[in-house]
């Protein structure tokens, strides 16, 4: 009997565990670092200087949105993220942009203080936030994370003319 509940409870906490992933159907997969700065218009090493905490109005009207079942699609509200570009290894960053940060499990979320290898296409419009793609990623001090970054800068210095 100890045991079985031992079994149930362990499903329970493996079922929970990941309960803020994203899931979408069919799921969403992350694209190769090279793959992704070939995809962009914008490749820059950024760091997070502050993110900005979303208004109480912003959080209501976001709790409200998903809490409604009126099924419409709707774009959340999201903080926005000051930066410093590190480096720029393609494209262009508009002067003064910011960042929109996601704001939900299923976007790219960028935490204040963290260096980022940032992958993003050009704001439509003048004023518009830059929108992190996915493949965006944190630029910390492991192996993976520079072996993820030397592949970027691979991608970029030895361009195939035959790739879109």
């Amino acid at each position: 009997m100890k045991r079985a509940a031992l079994a149930v409870a362990g499903v329970l906490v493996a079922m929970t565990g990941n309960a803020g992933a994203c899931a979408t159907n069919p799921p969403m997969t992350t694209p190769a670092p090279a793959d992704a700065a070939r995809a962009a218009d914008i490749v820059a090493v950024i760091h997070v200087d502050h993110v900005a905490r979303l208004t109480a109005r912003e959080r209501a009207e976001t709790d409200r949105m998903f809490t409604t079942a009126d099924g419409g699609f709707f774009v959340p509200p999201a903080p926005s993220v000051r930066f410093t570009v590190n480096r720029l290894l393609k494209g262009d960053v508009p002067v003064d942009a910011l960042v929109r940060n996601g704001p939900t499990s299923c976007e790219v979320v960028l935490q204040q203080g963290g260096d980022y290898v940032l992958f993003a296409m050009k704001p439509q419009a003048r004023g518009d936030r830059i929108v992190p793609m996915n493949g965006t990623f944190r630029l910390d001090k492991t192996p993976n994370a520079a072996t993820q970054l030397a592949a970027v800068e691979s991608s970029l210095t030895h361009l195939d003319p035959n790739q879109p």
